[in-house]
């Protein structure tokens, strides 16, 4: 998939809150679990890694949210991220 595409993809993936804007409690790389990709929306198949984001709610790990992305929807998602607490910041 085309770098500006991933990226507007992420970006509209944290204006959703289909991933939180915030850091990332856990993450846990694997194989893929078969789940739909939260950035790209593609299913992580079992022959690519994934990376499982966990967060949690007020700290309660009994509230353990999981997401699941390809590593490279990651580091997108992850630039995204920041660059939005940046511009954040600025404003």
């Amino acid at each position: 998939m085309d770098e500006e595409v991933l990226r507007g993809k992420a970006r509209a993936a944290l204006q959703s809150g289909r991933i939180p804007s915030r850091r990332p409690d856990r993450t846990l790389g694997r194989p893929g679990a078969g789940a739909h990709c939260a950035v790209c929306e593609l299913p992580v198949r079992r022959d690519e890694m994934e990376c499982e984001i966990n967060f949690t709610s007020h700290g309660d790990e009994a509230s353990l949210s999981e997401v699941h992305v390809h590593i490279r929807c990651f580091a997108v998602w992850e630039s995204e991220r920041v660059a939005a607490g940046q511009r954040a910041a600025t404003s």
